[in-house]
């Protein structure tokens, strides 16, 4: 039985659809996806344009040049007069002239010089039904002095022109085309196209040979570029009218004499593209259907929509692909309404069957002993399939109560923490995550997430520095679907604190150790017999290692101070910070005759920050500047704005740093040069960067050999109050 019905469903589906495909394609009802489809088509088959074919574009510089259309016949006469003298194979002169004219003997006269030339007459059609009536010729002398032919366009039902003739009956009889004359002006052997009307392969006009009929008209273009070419006159410039909607892939809208070019490289490199025969359409629109049907039979669903998908991929791409290798247009309207509509009917027919199937089931349970139905969720649905569905947004709602329980617990972990999927996608971030990667996290890769935030981050195993100076610690954990649960701990300040103390011991281990050490080494080098007396030398050198290491001890406090303390921050006007650092330093400067030049901007430059951090980093700046520079010279101190930015600079003559230094020019206890017995332990540079750190700023380091080195901050600009 129910063999018996799915067969006679089967057949009936089969012949509505082979009808109503069949119908579609002999009467063009997908006539708009086809032309979409030809157009995309038509781009691909388009060709390098035939090299004999010149324009001769009365384009917007010969308008200004020459006057307001229409130009007077002695400007033609002008042009025909050049071209007879580069002597081209043909001319076809797009442009009508059907008033009579003074000049019309004139113009006659270097038609026949430039012969052959063809020009256009005017059809007059019918106002309702469109039908040619009557050909409008040019006046007598000229209709002797050259061929005339048409230049009529066809426009499809969407106002589009892709297809074209050779010939069009007027008043019984036919007119030729002019690239029709053309063509065959070249190549007398030329066979009439069988079919007519055909279709275009357009190319792009500025694929053409073309220059402006003003160049021409004044020499500029040499006779031996127009000698023995197809030369074709016709307006381009915008506001003349002559402009017709072609393929997009052609350009959208092309002038008419670019519509003659192409058709009359379509003609001399036969080129034209043919429609298929109208029964050779019909069946193939119908094979899809007829497949789709039997696969139905054999197949699941799932495979049976990817088949579906796949075959309208197939029929649409064969018939694409046609157009440039066969030069044949098959439409495929027809053909992909078949592949829509069959599963659309026998989806609706297998539906219809399992409810009723669903139905007859339920039926026979409830009468079987022992057997108990539990009443729907919503008794207003009575129907097994509603029951079935009510059940699951049950279950649907369950799981989504634990979604948002989970969500919620996820969403209020301090730290950043994310969800990933079987595919590494992740599906639940928290805000922390948010926010540490500057937007949504959701959705994204967890290999993108992890290298947008570790972006010129230090990795050290799980432990991860970032460039603003915060230290994440990630963990992984996986899960049994695939995915995995990654969190990232902010760990700054501990690790900030682990850095500081091996800082501190590093710093008491060394630096502080080695000037006292000197100190007990000199004491205990006097002779006991003169332990009242102390060379002079001796007193100094003790008293240099004495400054020396306090002068470490309070580098090394103010520099803790900026990286940790808070800072409340004020307007400060960094020029006078330059200013005030420069008068601190003076004293020493003038001991050994350091000159400062002032090289800073005009006015204030204000920045938000601290004044006592700000004043001690410009005097750091400057004392290594003045400490390092040989006795004389010049040190510049410059505050310059910089688009949003305050650059406060200090460069000065001086060495290099060594070779590990100048690497990390702002490192602690960094290796530094020895001047003059003056050493650089590297606490007053760290001390500026970690200065500028602090106010959002960076801090940058150049040296120029023969020249001096350049240390700068660079800092936000204050807003305006």
């Amino acid at each position: 039985m129910l063999y018996r019905r799915l067969a006679l469903e089967w057949l009936l589906v089969l012949l509505a659809a082979s009808l109503l495909v069949g119908w579609a394609a002999h009467r063009s009802w997908m006539q708009s996806i086809d032309n979409r489809l030809y157009d995309l088509a038509s781009g691909w088959a388009a060709r390098t344009p035939d090299e004999r074919i010149l324009l001769i574009e009365i384009d917007e510089p010969s308008l200004r040049a020459l006057g307001r259309w229409p130009w007077p016949r002695a400007i033609h006469s002008a042009l025909l007069r050049r071209l007879a003298e580069a002597r081209p194979r043909a001319i076809g002169y797009d442009v009508l002239f059907l008033e009579s004219s003074p000049d019309d003997r004139a113009l006659a006269e270097a038609m026949r010089r430039a012969a052959p030339v063809i020009v256009p007459a005017l059809i007059g059609r019918d106002r309702l039904s469109g039908v040619p009536e009557e050909l409008s010729l040019p006046p007598h002398p000229l209709d002797e002095a050259a061929q005339v032919g048409i230049a009529e366009v066809m426009l499809d039902e969407d106002g589009v022109v892709r297809r074209a003739d050779t010939r069009t009956p007027v008043a019984g009889r036919l007119a030729p085309q002019m690239a029709a004359m053309l063509a065959r002006r070249i190549e007398p052997q030329l066979a009439e196209p069988k079919h007519q009307p055909f279709l275009l392969p357009f190319a792009a006009g500025e694929n053409f040979r073309h220059v402006s009929f003003v160049s021409v008209l004044r020499g500029e273009v040499p006779a031996s570029f127009l000698r023995d070419k197809i030369v074709l006159v016709g307006a381009t410039a915008e506001g003349m009218g002559d402009v017709y909607p072609v393929p997009v892939s052609a350009g959208g809208l092309m002038p008419g004499v670019r519509i003659q070019a192409n058709l009359l490289d379509a003609l001399l490199g036969n080129r034209i593209i043919r429609d298929v025969p109208p029964l050779w359409v019909v069946l193939f629109s119908l094979l899809p259907t007829w497949l789709l049907l039997a696969a139905f039979l054999q197949f699941r669903p799932a495979i049976n929509l990817r088949l579906a998908v796949g075959m309208a991929a197939g029929v649409a791409l064969l018939s694409v692909a046609m157009v440039p290798l066969a030069r044949l247009w098959l439409p495929p309207g027809a053909a992909l309404l078949g592949i829509v509509v069959v599963p659309m009917l026998w989806g609706w027919r297998r539906l219809a069957a399992v409810s009723q199937f669903v139905r007859r089931q339920a039926a026979m349970l409830k009468a079987e002993p022992g057997i108990k139905l539990h009443p729907a969720a919503r008794p207003a649905m009575t129907d097994r399939i509603a029951q079935e569905a009510n059940q699951l947004q049950d279950i649907i709602g369950q799981l989504r109560a634990l979604r948002l329980f989970t969500t919620d617990v996820i969403e209020r972990l301090p730290d950043a923490t994310v969800v990933t999927d079987e595919r590494a996608l992740i599906v639940l971030a928290n805000r922390a995550a948010d926010k540490l990667l500057g937007g949504d996290a959701q959705g994204q890769s967890i290999e993108d997430f992890l290298a947008r935030v570790c972006e010129g981050a230090i990795n050290d195993g799980h432990r991860v520095t970032l460039a603003s100076g915060e230290t994440l610690v990630m963990t992984d954990a996986p899960l049994s679907n695939g995915g995995r649960i990654v969190r990232l701990a902010d760990m700054t300040d501990l690790q900030r604190a682990t850095d500081e103390r091996e800082e501190v011991l590093q710093f008491l281990t060394h630096d502080l150790r080695s000037p006292h050490a000197a100190i007990l080494t000199l004491l205990e080098a006097r002779p006991s017999a003169t332990s009242d007396l102390v060379p002079q030398g001796v007193v100094e050198r003790v008293r240099t290692h004495a400054r020396h290491g306090l002068r470490l001890a309070d580098d090394f406090v103010q520099l803790a101070r900026a990286r940790r303390r808070p800072i409340a921050p004020e307007p400060v006007d960094l020029c006078d910070i330059a200013r005030e650092a420069v008068d601190m330093v003076w004293p020493k400067a003038a001991e050994r005759s350091i000159r400062f030049q002032d090289r800073s901007d005009e006015g204030e430059l204000w920045v938000m920050g601290d004044q006592a951090m700000l004043v001690r980093a410009a005097v750091n700046l400057l004392d290594n500047a003045v400490k390092f520079a040989p006795e004389g010279a010049t040190v510049a101190v410059a505050v310059n704005r910089e688009g949003g930015l305050v650059r406060l600079m200090v460069k000065g003559p001086g060495p290099d740093m060594p070779p590990g230094r100048a690497e990390r020019p702002f490192a602690l206890y960094a290796e530094g040069r020895d001047v003059g017995g003056r050493v650089s332990v590297g606490l007053g540079l760290a001390f500026v960067e970690a200065t500028a750190m602090r106010h959002h700023g960076q801090a940058h380091y150049h040296h120029e050999p023969g020249f001096g080195a350049t240390v700068s901050i660079t800092l936000p600009l204050a807003e305006e109050d």
